[in-house]
């Protein structure tokens, strides 16, 4: 089986409005199964998604800040 895609989103009306519920898709010629994700299993999504942002804004925060002092050298 191969992954193929993974969905998460926020119920927008009934009597789970506002929860978050996912479900993860893999497949091959053969057939394909669909996980329900459990709030427990999205939460421990989201800390690896968390850690990655982290990660990311750190170099993008870099990259800017290495941008306005080259920038600001051009000005002067």
């Amino acid at each position: 089986m191969e992954f193929k895609n993974l969905e998460i989103e926020r119920a927008g009306w009934g009597d789970k409005k506002g929860c978050l519920k996912g479900r993860i898709r893999f497949g091959n010629d053969k057939g394909n199964i669909v996980l329900n994700l459990n709030q427990s299993h999205i939460d421990r999504i989201f800390e690896v998604v968390a850690d990655t942002m982290i990660d990311t804004a750190k170099e993008a925060a870099q990259e800017l800040t290495a941008n306005i002092i080259e920038h600001k050298n051009l000005i002067k």
